[in-house]
């Protein structure tokens, strides 16, 4: 070790150099690794999903028309007709169907099963929606904006539960 550098040790302040090496450090994450524009978006969904006791956390269904993109965290439903996305948990299976159905804005046709009636919500960033279902199990959301993460909170009605069926099913966010 050169002797002018004997008295720097791990727990000095920083310098202006240090200061140089951090920022050049700090522009190549924002350009690389920016962080997602839904990231606040997503924590929010974490921590209302542990507010919810009785939760269960849907999968999706893969299929040939998604895209995952930035390591999993979005999938994105393919250009062209129209995909379905399927989610499964325990004992409730969500397909969903988007359509358009104006300039820049979707149709979302739903299936859920077991048949029976179920509360769904679509939370966006631009808020909640909500609809019921037949007793069929179907569903359908109109004017959703093109291009948007969206997830599903499906509540079964009480019959449905004390046949079994957990309280709460959230699935995955998806893009459309």
């Amino acid at each position: 070790m050169r002797p002018e550098l004997e008295d720097q040790g791990e727990y000095e302040p920083l310098d202006s150099c240090d200061e140089r090496i951090l920022s050049v450090i700090n522009e190549l994450h924002h350009r690389d690794d920016p962080l997602p524009e839904d990231l606040n978006e997503r924590v929010q969904f974490v921590l209302e999903l542990e507010a919810e006791l009785d939760a269960r956390v849907a999968r999706v269904s893969r299929s040939s028309e998604l895209v995952p993109t930035r390591g999993d965290a979005d999938l994105v439903v393919g250009q062209g007709d129209p995909a379905s996305v399927t989610f499964d948990c325990e004992s409730v299976t969500v397909m969903v169907t988007p359509r358009p159905s104006a300039l820049r804005e979707l149709r979302l046709d739903g299936w859920i099963g077991p048949e029976g009636t179920y509360e769904v919500e679509l939370r966006s960033p631009e808020g909640s929606r909500r609809a019921s279902t037949d007793e069929s199990g179907r569903f359908a959301l109109e004017g959703l904006p093109d291009g948007q993460m969206f997830q599903l909170v499906i509540r079964p009605d009480e019959a449905l539960q004390r046949e079994g069926l957990p309280a709460v099913v959230v699935t995955p966010a998806v893009r459309l």
